[in-house]
């Protein structure tokens, strides 16, 4: 009898303390959860870079363009399968060019990206022509969804557009989706059926109500010509509105290079050339350089193959 209750009192003291065991384990994750909720609360200082994309950036703009349906639309063409040029940019760093027989017609594709801690959070695409047939065209603006309204898809179409301006182009098309609608008409891109009465009107109106307009009558594409006097206007008003509200930033060196290159002629990189972020007269005193140059220029050298094109390969 006494050999059953000391087994009874064992078997007892047991289960007491693995319940009292099983209490503490409970209390501890309940601590450890609520010590890493805490951690993961405290705002973490933003450390923005804009960068050229290398080969490593690949998978997390693949990541980007899967979970977008409008990237997808844009950047998928089959079976969600990159095409090549797309591949070759991440390849060449950001800068490539096309084969061209003719310099006229050349075409290069640039793609600036937007870092956090080294991590790709947006990215821009623009496609630059000579081709009088063709026009420029703005072809990507991508920024992840919690980094959005922070004025981060400002900062790289101002430092995008560098490139253009300074590649001396003048207009520009872009096929616009729902989330960079707003800022498309904030650099003042229009529907493409205005005759110049009609355009002057369009930028007559004020900001909110030419949005209005865009999204209750969508149109396919839109066009921003810095030829025409209210275009050029309101691009340059809202440009230098957003340089002044630009978050902490920096560039890196390779790219701040080369934002003061015509790309199309990157060799004869000027030496002070005002930059659309820095030069409140950035694009009117580049574009009327362009005229002077272009009416000078009787140039016959071909365009280096880009396989041998340091563009490319730089």
């Amino acid at each position: 009898m006494m050999w059953f209750k000391v087994s009874l009192y064992v078997e007892f003291m047991y289960i007491w303390i693995k319940i009292k065991l099983l209490v503490v384990i409970k209390y501890f994750f309940m601590f450890k959860d609520s010590v890493d909720k805490n951690i993961n609360s405290i705002p973490r200082k933003e450390n923005y870079v804009l960068d050229y994309p290398n080969e490593n950036d690949l998978s997390d703009f693949l990541h980007y363009v899967k979970h977008d349906d409008a990237m997808a639309e844009i950047y998928f063409k089959n079976n969600e399968v990159l095409e090549d040029e797309t591949i070759q940019l991440f390849k060449n760093q950001g800068k490539f060019i096309h084969k061209s027989d003719n310099k006229i017609n050349q075409r290069c594709d640039l793609m600036l990206v937007l870092r956090d801690h080294g991590k790709v959070i947006g990215f821009i695409e623009l496609r630059l022509t000579k081709n009088s047939k063709m026009m420029p065209q703005l072809f990507s603006l991508f920024i992840d969804e919690p980094y959005r309204r922070k004025g981060l898809a400002n900062l790289m179409m101002v430092h995008a557009l560098d490139f253009f301006v300074h590649s001396g182009q003048k207009d520009m098309t872009v096929s616009p989706t729902a989330e960079s609608l707003t800022v498309y008409n904030k650099f003042a891109f229009y529907p493409p059926e205005f005759d110049d009465n009609g355009l002057k009107n369009w930028f007559e109106k004020k900001e909110d109500e030419r949005l209005d307009i865009l999204q209750n009558e969508p149109s396919e594409f839109l066009m921003m010509d810095l030829r025409n006097p209210s275009c050029r206007e309101t691009f340059e008003f809202h440009r230098k509105k957003a340089v002044q509200n630009f978050v902490k930033f920096d560039i890196s060196p390779l790219l701040k290079d080369d934002l003061k290159t015509d790309v199309f002629e990157w060799r004869k990189k000027a030496t002070t050339p005002p930059s659309l972020a820095n030069n409140d007269l950035g694009v009117l005193s580049i574009l009327d350089d362009k005229k002077k140059r272009k009416a000078e220029k009787i140039e016959q050298e071909s365009f280096p193959d880009q396989d041998n094109n340091p563009l490319n390969n730089s």
